[in-house]
């Protein structure tokens, strides 16, 4: 598999909460944009309908990365096609716009 075939969507997430604030909170990745579309979808379907002190949220747009191929095995593997990071810089991701 060449390495353009390991190109997913990310969407960066932040924690929001009551009294402390906003702060970053991981990402997502997933195998297409309509599983990023579905999965945030899910999220907020799964959510109160009024704020709970303490919540994540998408942070900003999704955007196209190049995964190791360890991160994309387990993106094939999971059942929504998509996972979750709760890391800010996790290893094995590189951001397609520091490649060109």
């Amino acid at each position: 598999m060449t390495t353009l075939e390991r190109i997913v969507i990310r969407l960066d997430w932040e924690e929001s909460e009551r009294g402390w604030g906003v702060r970053p909170d991981g990402c997502s990745l997933h195998l297409t944009q309509k599983d990023c579309e579905r999965y945030v979808k899910k999220y907020w379907v799964g959510m109160p309908k009024e704020a709970p002190d303490e919540y994540s949220r998408p942070s900003g747009n999704p955007y196209p990365v190049q995964v190791s191929q360890k991160l994309y095995s387990e993106l094939l593997e999971s059942n929504d096609h998509s996972i979750m990071l709760c890391e800010n810089n996790p290893k094995g991701i590189v951001p397609l716009r520091k490649l060109i």
